[in-house]
């Protein structure tokens, strides 16, 4: 099973999403707007419940749906 690891970013495009904390069930996120880039900025963080869909870990982040 594909599970979220602490310290680590998911997603792509111009926004990915740092895992800040994680429990069995939520995880604290933040996200990431043009990441590697000079004008990269952090937003504030924020939780979501843990999805289990067929083997993999997911979230929704607002509209963004978030896969381990």
């Amino acid at each position: 099973m594909r599970k979220f690891e602490t310290g680590k970013r998911y997603g792509e495009h111009a926004v990915v999403f740092e895992i800040v904390k994680r429990t069995e069930k939520t995880i604290t996120y933040a996200a990431i707007h043009h990441p590697g880039r000079s004008n990269e900025s952090r937003r504030e963080e924020k939780k979501a419940k843990i999805q289990n869909w067929d083997g993999r870990e997911v979230f929704f982040a607002g509209s963004e749906t978030v896969e381990a």
